[in-house]
């Protein structure tokens, strides 16, 4: 009970646990790796926004390839793959980093039951989340006349209220004199919403490759790419305390198996037509975010063997495309797995060797990286809502000076926002 008291006060962030945890010689060592996990985490965030605003323009030239994940306009970086593509397996990597450190510490906070039970919520809320943002596009598109919801929509519908509700209730709770009150109720409405709709999306959207498999196509395709992280963390779960060569022996052979599928008859291709493969495609990033882990293990002990493991599965993963055919994000290939982990690596170890070289207070990316949940749908409300209200024809023949001044207002506004969160020692996650 005492530890529990001792750290009942602290909060349940990355950045903090070795700090605060490891009461000896190593701890500004640990912490300055931690410094450079948020800098990591704070470009993937960063990126996806400049690659969500950038793909409404196509008259930038080279920006505008920047964030096109076809291979026809975009910068192919390894046979079929683009630049673009590296960005979700980068963010799984740094989901990777953490989650058993993130784990161990609410596990000795609050005991293993309730650890487990967090953290499915989560993953699930993750989704759900997810499920929602495609929501809020469904609509965009119905009041364009380009779509018509369904029964389905309105259910997805009926839950969002109820987490918005939650939502609502969550920030009314921030009222000291309402805190004791709301905040338990708020959270409880807010997850349970979210959950559920993270839950109904899994079960859908295996109805829809049913669907595809029986030639009948997709019926409502309500994932991207929240739902895969989110499904990867389930898929990943059971490994989180395992040790590190259970967790390489885990993640190949689901990736044995998932390439044994992959391959047979035309199943790439069915794959494809949901994005990032669905729930079956899920298992491939889950197995994604299980060599994360191992990595993170190795990082932890001796950063130079996670830097050749990484340079390993980049060279496997480029060496299998003689065999399994090119890199490929939309099926979540075999080859995109390895490729995937390995690049991801390399980026976040480049991170890492900076980071002794930064001097200097004015750290944007470790600001967007302390809340990289918030700040992505922030992002995707902001963005999302702009080009709603921009015609379409408008963004896409837009003059190169004229985007990057809206660029410029939409990092600068996103940055202070970060900037506000950190400083305010405000954390806002799932």
């Amino acid at each position: 009970m005492e530890e529990i008291k001792k750290y009942d006060n602290v909060s349940i962030k990355e950045t903090q646990i070795e700090e605060k945890i490891d009461k000896n010689n190593n701890v500004t060592q640990e912490t300055k790796r931690i410094k450079s996990i948020d800098r990591f985490r704070g470009f993937c965030v960063f990126a996806m926004l400049i690659f969500q605003f950038l793909k409404n323009f196509k008259n930038l030239g080279f920006l505008s390839r920047l964030a096109d994940h076809s291979l026809e306009n975009g910068i192919v970086i390894l046979p079929g793959m683009t630049l673009a593509d590296i960005i979700a397996p980068a963010f799984i990597f740094a989901i990777g980093l953490t989650f058993a450190l993130s784990f161990s510490k609410w596990q000795r906070l609050y005991g293993t039951k309730h650890a487990i039970i967090h953290y499915l919520e989560r993953a699930l809320a993750i989704i759900g989340v997810g499920t929602f943002l495609d929501l809020c596009n469904k609509f965009l598109d119905m009041f364009g006349g380009d779509y018509t919801l369904n029964a389905f929509d309105w259910t997805v519908t009926a839950f969002s209220i109820i987490a918005i509700i939650g939502l609502i209730l969550r920030l009314l709770a921030l009222i000291p004199s309402w805190n004791k009150k709301l905040s338990p109720i708020a959270e409880q409405i807010f997850y349970i919403a979210l959950s559920c709709l993270g839950l109904m999306n899994i079960i859908i959207t295996s109805i829809d490759y049913a669907s595809v498999v029986n030639g009948q196509g997709v019926i409502y395709s309500y994932w991207v790419t929240l739902q895969g992280i989110g499904f990867a963390i389930l898929v990943a779960f059971p490994f989180v305390k395992a040790k590190s060569w259970v967790k390489f022996l885990g993640a190949s052979i689901i990736t044995i198996a998932f390439t044994i599928y992959h391959q047979i008859g035309n199943n790439r291709e069915l794959l494809d037509v949901i994005v990032h493969g669905g729930v079956v495609g899920g298992f491939g990033w889950g197995a994604m975010l299980i060599f994360d882990m191992f990595i993170a293990d190795l990082y932890f002990k001796k950063k130079y063997n996670a830097l050749i493991v990484s340079a390993f599965f980049c060279a496997i993963g480029v060496m299998a495309t003689q065999w399994l055919g090119t890199i490929n994000l939309g099926s979540c290939s075999p080859t995109f797995i390895l490729v995937g982990v390995g690049l991801s690596g390399l980026i976040f170890v480049v991170f890492d060797l900076l980071d002794k070289y930064h001097k200097t207070k004015f750290d944007p990316l470790i600001w967007w990286g302390k809340n990289p949940i918030i700040m992505f749908l922030v992002e995707f409300f902001v963005i999302g809502l702009y080009t709603s209200l921009m015609p379409e024809s408008a963004l896409a023949q837009a003059p190169v000076w004229l985007a990057l001044i809206q660029g410029i207002i939409a990092i600068v506004g996103l940055t202070a926002f970060a900037y506000l969160l950190s400083r305010k020692k405000k954390s806002i996650s799932l």
